[in-house]
């Protein structure tokens, strides 16, 4: 065969003849909660070296993470995409997956020493040669790994999935933490990520193993790259859309304390990214499954996405001053004032990634690549004319209205694809999310009564996220 086969074509074992969305609902709240751990840990690690390391080392440390962590995401998603197409297409064992992993496993040693390359470049940009060299080795073991989550998406492991999840980012942080206390600096830090795919690659499981083949000649197949490129394209505007801001501060401010303060900020106003993840994650391999229910997918996955995304942006805007210095350094409280706008930025952010992942689901390349030139324009010049009319609070306040933007232009090209009620929905649910702002913005002064709003909060989106219904366009309904 050389080709890539359509979706269905064979049916793995256990596979359901007709798919809908009733995965997300039970298994993208899984997801979404392990992303938000990983998230937690992440973040609780940031501070931990933002403590240990001054604030140039800070600096380098976050811009060169940064760099990695979208390295991570588009090696995430470049290679598991079609992949998990070829996993939930043909049983296990069967000649066309293991062309399908062969190819993976090509496109990911590949992949990896271009990241390097380009990364290591990049990071010499604002960072010692040695820092540029961990940077690279750092790029190349993430897409390394690329192909694990792939077989494990399109195999619907998605406990599985969590649980590698969170166990890499353990050993990331604590290597990251353990060696800058040993005396290391800023390149023994970002170590951590070698650390953490070295055990992702120890943790394969056994019938993934079974899948591997020697098949070369998959390298001469044009329509796998020809889906490749679509999906290569897509994901690569994405994500180096939304982690520019923190390079670009690094490349063009000074290493002090208010460009590290904004670093710190922006990787915590990105929460909604990692926490509506879960939806978008169980999304992709359903829309490739076989005769999927489509309309029924989109649904509980704008659903799930709409109460993730909103209610951890809110959250994430409204955190009492009191409660973020008993975890933040005091060094960067100035930029603190940046959160709310940062946390709008999210928004964006995590809106253009599930539109952008609702597409490539849906393989429509074409509408999906035109629907990102606007941000293609919008956000760079956002970043510089941000940066040019008052520094970093204008580059923040730049980087929120160009993610809107963006997300707005995305959405307009989505919307005859996505399901006829999606926008009535979302305007309801950014009602609610401004009463809920304001609820939460009435209660900040006293810190113990904003906690316990969020905590019932955490319960009601939780109710949110299990419910389920006959009827798919009742469950979007945010009440």
């Amino acid at each position: 065969m050389n080709a890539v086969p359509p979706a269905g074509t064979v049916v793995p074992d256990g596979v359901p003849a007709e798919v809908d969305g009733s995965l997300v609902t039970s298994r993208g709240p899984l997801v979404s909660v392990a992303m938000a751990l990983v998230a937690v840990i992440s973040y609780s690690g940031a501070l931990v070296l933002a403590h240990l390391l001054d604030p140039p080392a800070y600096s380098v440390y976050a811009a060169a993470a940064t760099l990695l962590g979208t390295v991570g995401v588009f090696a995430a998603a470049l290679i598991p995409m079609p992949l998990t197409h070829v996993i939930r297409s043909h049983p296990r064992r069967s000649e066309e997956r293991r062309r399908g992993m062969a190819f993976a496993g090509w496109l990911s040693i590949a992949g990896g020493l271009l990241a390097a390359l380009a990364t290591g470049l990049v990071t010499a940009a604002f960072a010692p040669p040695r820092v540029a060299m961990v940077v690279a080795v750092s790029a190349l073991v993430l897409f390394v790994c690329s192909p694990v989550w792939g077989w494990l998406h399109g195999e619907l492991l998605f406990v599985r999935d969590a649980v590698v999840i969170l166990a890499e980012v353990g050993v990331r942080i604590l290597v990251s933490v353990g060696v800058v206390v040993l005396g290391w600096g800023a390149d023994g830090a970002l170590l951590g990520f070698v650390a953490g795919s070295a055990l992702v690659l120890l943790t394969v499981p056994r019938a993934l193993r079974r899948d591997l083949a020697w098949r070369p000649g998959v390298l001469r197949e044009r329509a796998r790259w020809a889906e490749t490129g679509d999906i290569a394209i897509t994901q690569l505007v994405v994500y180096t859309l939304v982690g520019a801001d923190v390079v670009l501060v690094a490349v063009l401010a000074a290493h002090d304390t208010e460009s590290a303060g904004y670093q710190a900020l922006s990787t915590l106003a990105k929460a909604p990214v990692y926490v509506a993840a879960g939806a978008v994650a169980v999304a992709f391999p359903l829309l490739r499954s076989r005769q999927a229910r489509t309309e029924h997918i989109l649904s509980t996955t704008m659903h799930s996405f709409t109460v993730l995304a909103l209610a951890s942006a809110a959250v994430v805007a409204t955190v009492p001053r009191e409660l973020m210095l008993l975890v933040f350094p005091e060094r960067y409280a100035g930029s603190l004032a940046l959160l709310p706008v940062l946390a709008a930025a999210g928004v964006g952010y995590a809106a253009l990634t599930l539109f952008t992942s609702v597409l490539l689901g849906m393989r429509a390349y074409r509408r999906c690549q035109v629907g990102l030139l606007a941000a293609v324009v919008l956000m760079p010049a956002g970043l510089l004319l941000g940066w040019r009319i008052d520094g970093v609070p204008g580059l923040a306040l730049g980087v929120a209205l160009a993610a809107l933007l963006s997300t707005g232009a995305l959405w307009l090209t989505a919307a005859p694809l996505l399901p006829r009620e999606t926008l009535r929905r979302g305007v309801r649910a950014l009602l609610a999310t401004a009463a809920l702002v304001a609820l939460l913005v009435a209660v900040r002064p006293v810190p113990a009564v904003w906690v316990g709003a969020v905590l019932i909060l955490g319960v009601v989106v939780l109710r949110l996220l299990r419910r389920t219904d006959d009827d798919p366009a009742d469950e979007l309904e945010i009440r």
